[in-house]
């Protein structure tokens, strides 16, 4: 089961107090999307993985810490103007603005999750549209993550996996489909192989559909 409850923060930018729910525990049970979005129990956390000071728009993970960038990139008109996008849902708005901040510190691997976070919120939300824009962003700051040497997942592989199913999934098929035979060739391991294999059927037939792990290696 997840337990959760309310906790007074102090907005480490403005200085601020105000209520927000942490997650004390959670749990999951089936197989995770290609992407890696968890299944349930956790899948229905995500409204309080990212925190918004609802006094000055700061937003992080835990706004008792303040990000080095966060000051000058709040003050920036794309920051402000990404708080209050009427086009996304306001958590999916929320996870960019702190992908913004981490983006202007260098750190892509986590503003490509962030990112990718956004894009399962509209997912929820039926905001194709929005979806499409948070994954497009996310494989760009991925892409930009991987060639300063910075690692998207815990192994060489699973990034590579990672990487192909936002790119198809954010409708980028010719670079989705040269990744995926490039990393056909190059991994061994036989579950990323099998993920990659039907990555590659599903890119042929300019699928872009969200799937599981389950499914891509036939256990579904």
């Amino acid at each position: 089961m997840t337990t959760i409850f309310p906790v007074e923060k102090q907005c480490a930018h403005c200085g601020r107090h105000s209520e927000h729910i942490v997650i004390g525990s959670t749990n999951t049970f089936g197989s995770p999307d290609l992407d890696t979005r968890p299944p349930e129990m956790m899948r229905s956390t995500i409204p309080h993985w990212v925190q918004r000071c609802p006094h000055c728009g700061y937003c992080n993970s835990d706004l008792d810490h303040l990000l080095p960038t966060a000051g000058q990139v709040m003050s920036s008109e794309a920051y402000r103007d990404q708080l209050v996008e009427r086009t996304l849902p306001t958590l999916a708005n929320s996870f960019l603005c702190l992908s913004i901040i981490l983006a202007a510190q260098g750190e892509f691997t986590r503003a490509g999750w962030s990112s990718l976070h956004a894009a399962w919120v509209c997912d929820d939300e039926r905001a194709a549209q929005g979806a499409l824009h948070c994954r497009q962003r996310a494989a760009s700051l991925f892409q930009e993550a991987l060639a300063s040497g910075q690692m998207i997942a815990r192994q060489a592989d699973a990034s590579d996996a990672l990487l192909v199913d936002v790119l198809r999934r954010s409708l980028q098929f010719p670079l989705a489909l040269s990744l995926c035979e490039d990393g056909l060739r190059k991994h061994s391991d036989e579950i990323i192989k099998g993920v990659l294999t039907f990555q590659k059927l599903l890119i042929q037939r300019q699928d872009s559909g969200c799937y599981t792990v389950a499914q891509a290696l036939g256990n579904a």
